[in-house]
């Protein structure tokens, strides 16, 4: 398979790969919002999102199970897609206002499978791609998982507003048809090595060595909480100042349309510049973009400097995504590509559930300004952290 040939299958298939999450975490919460439930209800419903913590023990089973017949990754992703439009189709049958439980219960199933599909995704990127294309590549991922999030949150939010639930849904199932075509087309390479039946936890242990503990336990969580806690009240904060769930959803769309360029552009610096020279510009870079929340959150919501605002927000967030992306691939062993690379990007999505959960209930208890200002803190304390563990990395060899 060519250069071209890889990228163009990888970013067609993770323009799939965040519907599910951005539907639950953007789109479902603020038709909930909408619909006048509080903002600590919304946030206790949040916590579901918090079954991206079983990548942890999916992913030694995703590497160790599979039909090399048809190609171990592939199953997978063939398998997972085909729930996924069942379960949105099953979604568009209910009602989210007379049938929450019920659209809850569906739901967490649309995450279960969204989990193994991201999984098996990032395995098959692993198999995929040489070390020398891991920033360019991460770069074409981030965009088309960025898109993705558009059509699972901002594009979602404007269907709904225009045709209602059912019709969206319907919509969300259908885009994942796309992606199955080149499913059926590729051919998956063997691979190099594989884990065996007695070595799952071994896998799983051999993997909390230095440096990848540190990276995965530390700075992960760290550098991104200052971004996540200021993402976390933002349709909140819109709603309040007055806007409405359309305006809301193009507003989305249009802070989402731009990462794509921003991650292209991510992946290529930090391809070109190393580690630690990117990641002092995407922290001082995020320090700003949290800082302009700040008017925001005092409820002056004039469209064009709100527009910038959020603009930057999602171009600090995909940087410090693709970013993550690259150094956990930099860091992953050849014989479990899944497990080391989702174990670090399972905990991203843990992190980004709990503080955004908490960032949400914390916003009607102290209120939006005050949670800014936390977030700019925090923000500015994991950049020195992520800076010196980048400068220290690059002289160290991975063990």
């Amino acid at each position: 398979m060519s250069r071209a040939q890889r990228l163009c299958l990888l970013g067609s298939l993770y323009l799939v790969t965040n519907i599910g999450f951005s539907f639950f975490f953007l789109t479902l919460s603020t038709i909930l919002l909408n619909q006048g439930l509080a903002l600590e209800a919304v946030a206790a419903v949040n916590l579901l999102g918090i079954i991206y913590f079983a990548k942890f023990l999916a992913a030694p089973l995703v590497d160790r199970l599979g039909v090399a017949r048809i190609g171990h990754y592939r199953g997978w992703l063939v398998s997972t897609q085909l729930a996924l439009i069942a379960a949105f189709g099953a979604l568009a049958l209910l009602d989210p206002h007379n049938q929450l439980a019920a659209v809850l219960a569906v739901t967490t199933v649309v995450l279960v499978f969204s989990m193994l599909h991201d999984v098996a995704l990032g395995g098959l990127a692993l198999r995929l791609l040489p070390p020398a294309e891991y920033g360019t590549a991460n770069g074409l991922i981030v965009a088309s998982g960025s898109a993705s999030m558009l059509v699972g949150s901002g594009g979602a939010l404007m269907l709904y507003g225009h045709s209602g639930w059912a019709i969206t849904l319907s919509a969300l199932a259908a885009v994942y048809l796309l992606p199955l075509g080149l499913l059926l087309w590729m051919r998956e390479p063997a691979a190099a090595a594989a884990v065996q039946a007695d070595r799952f936890w071994p896998t799983v242990r051999g993997f909390f060595r230095p440096p990848r503990t540190t990276w995965t336990l530390l700075i992960v969580p760290l550098f991104g909480s200052g971004v996540w806690l200021a993402n976390a009240p933002i349709a909140a904060m819109l709603l309040d100042a007055g806007w409405s769930v359309g305006q809301v959803g193009l507003t989305q769309m249009i802070a989402t349309s731009c990462q794509a360029l921003i991650a292209v552009a991510a992946g290529r610096a930090i391809s070109q510049c190393g580690m630690s020279r990117s990641v002092v510009v995407i922290g001082v870079a995020s320090v700003c973009a949290v800082i302009g929340l700040l008017p925001l959150s005092a409820g002056h919501a004039a469209v064009v400097p709100t527009i910038a605002a959020l603009i930057a927000m999602g171009a600090v967030w995909v940087a410090s995504l693709t970013w993550f992306s690259v150094v956990s691939m930099r860091l992953a062993r050849a014989e479990s590509p899944s497990t080391d690379y989702s174990v670090p990007m399972s905990i991203e999505a843990i992190c980004v559930t709990l503080v955004g959960s908490a960032g949400l209930a914390l916003a009607g208890v102290i209120g939006f300004g005050w949670l800014i200002g936390a977030a700019v803190i925090l923000m500015m304390a994991g950049t020195v952290v992520a800076v010196r563990w980048a400068r220290l990395q690059e002289r160290i060899p991975v063990s």
